[in-house]
């Protein structure tokens, strides 16, 4: 993840203009292990910034998204959820509540993938998805099975 002195350096490198959105948008989702949607991050900076609007929040995320400032994750492919951390990483999705956890295993960023067996595809980089459920629902389950 990097810092806002950074992530200023790298919109730069990229030719991004560094705008006060830009970096409260930034800001929030650093602080944020949630993984939010665009919407929680429009409640969230819309606190501190009122006159922002969610069309810039949407536009914002998806440019970042789009330049590798920060990473776009699509939990069981509804909504789009947006992580800061763009190190090499994967995720665990609830498939009750939706909630998106990092993992963070070296063996898995290595796996053996055979290239020849896609050879119209270049692959860049892959992110590993785990469905489950969460310990919370999992205790929530167990609490209405005993009821």
């Amino acid at each position: 993840m990097l810092s806002m002195d950074q992530f200023i350096q790298v919109c730069r490198e990229k030719g991004l203009n560094v705008t006060y959105q830009r970096m409260i948008i930034y800001k929030y989702l650093m602080q944020s292990k949630e993984h939010p949607t665009a919407e929680d991050i429009y409640r969230r900076v819309k606190e501190e910034y009122p006159s922002i609007s969610l069309a810039t929040v949407y536009k914002t995320l998806e440019t970042l998204a789009e330049h590798q400032v920060i990473t776009k994750v699509t939990a069981l492919h509804d909504l789009a959820r947006y992580d800061a951390d763009t190190s090499p990483h994967h995720h665990l999705v609830c498939i009750h509540c939706r909630r998106v956890q990092d993992i963070y295993n070296e063996e898995l960023n290595k796996l053996p993938i055979d290239l020849e067996a896609i050879p119209d595809f270049k692959v860049q980089r892959y992110r590993i998805e785990f469905e489950g459920i969460c310990s919370q629902c999992q205790a929530n389950l167990q609490k209405k099975q005993r009821a």
